[in-house]
């Protein structure tokens, strides 16, 4: 083997490290990250790695093929703080028909600390009629996967989510701006998250983290849509979310997971007065 072949064999099999310092913009009241922002690093993560192996965005376009994130799991034991570094350990861990997972660590780059995992299923589309191919089949020069990781979420611990009678919730209204439209031209998954978020601090009264989270995407949002988010909340903090075009009534999104208040509702309006 060639030291060039070699190089390229090592770099395709070896978890892929990026650390990203918290911004002042992304953290909430309590100095700490806001837990919808993680799922754009973990994006970025994963399209960086991507990007490294040949099979980013740019380089499936001229295949007339693009990623797709369909679902994902975050679970956080804490958030990183204003002037900590979030280091992303990211690898894919394997195929199931017409997903290709991928695993993420979160750590704090300057201690060490494990901030919590997360695991992803992405679909590989085709940009003519927007169908999922089989991404094992259809990406010739796709790397043999030959990680010696733990896998977190995948399978059956990633599956679809179950709907709840959420028919009677009074909804939270979302539109859809130009700000929030991807290289897919469509809604960017993250947003999702920020509704889910915004959802639980309107329904509880106050500022919220969610601690854990699993998102299911089930319909590109254009531009100008409307989504009405309802759900479920309960004593424990646990909760189903599911949002809605308003202009089909068709399911754009599922979430569900365990939320926090990040401070108490007296204080919360003390810090949106102030």
């Amino acid at each position: 083997m060639s030291k060039n072949v070699w190089s390229l064999h090592y770099m395709q099999n070896k978890p892929f490290v990026v650390e990203y310092p918290i911004r002042l913009n992304d953290i909430s009241v309590d100095s700490k990250l806001r837990s919808w922002v993680a799922f754009d690093y973990l994006q970025d993560a994963a399209g960086k790695h991507a990007d490294l192996l040949g099979l980013g965005l740019q380089q499936l376009r001229n295949s007339d093929l693009s990623w797709v994130l369909s679902r994902i799991r975050l679970k956080m034991d804490d958030f990183p703080a204003y002037g900590d570094t979030l280091r992303i350990t990211t690898y894919p861990s394997g195929f199931d028909r017409l997903f290709a997972y991928r695993q993420f660590v979160l750590s704090s780059a300057k201690s060490g600390r494990v901030f919590g995992v997360a695991g992803s299923a992405w679909l590989t589309l085709n940009t003519g009629n927007f169908r999922p191919v089989s991404p094992a089949r259809h990406l010739t020069d796709l790397p043999q996967w030959q990680y010696d990781e733990a896998i977190y979420f995948q399978g059956e611990t990633l599956g679809k989510i179950t709907a709840a009678d959420i028919a009677d919730d009074t909804p939270t209204m979302e539109r859809v701006s130009c700000s929030m439209i991807d290289y897919n031209r469509h809604l960017n998954n993250a947003f999702y998250a920020m509704f889910t978020e915004n959802y639980l601090g309107a329904k509880s009264s106050g500022l919220i983290r969610m601690k854990e989270i699993q998102l299911n995407f089930n319909q590109s949002t254009p531009l100008a849509e409307e989504i009405e988010c309802r759900g479920i909340i309960q004593g424990n903090g646990a909760f189903y979310t599911a949002g809605f075009h308003r202009s089909s009534g068709k399911n754009a999104f599922q979430a569900q997971g365990i939320f926090e208040k990040i401070i108490p509702e007296t204080d919360n309006k003390t810090a949106i007065n102030s």
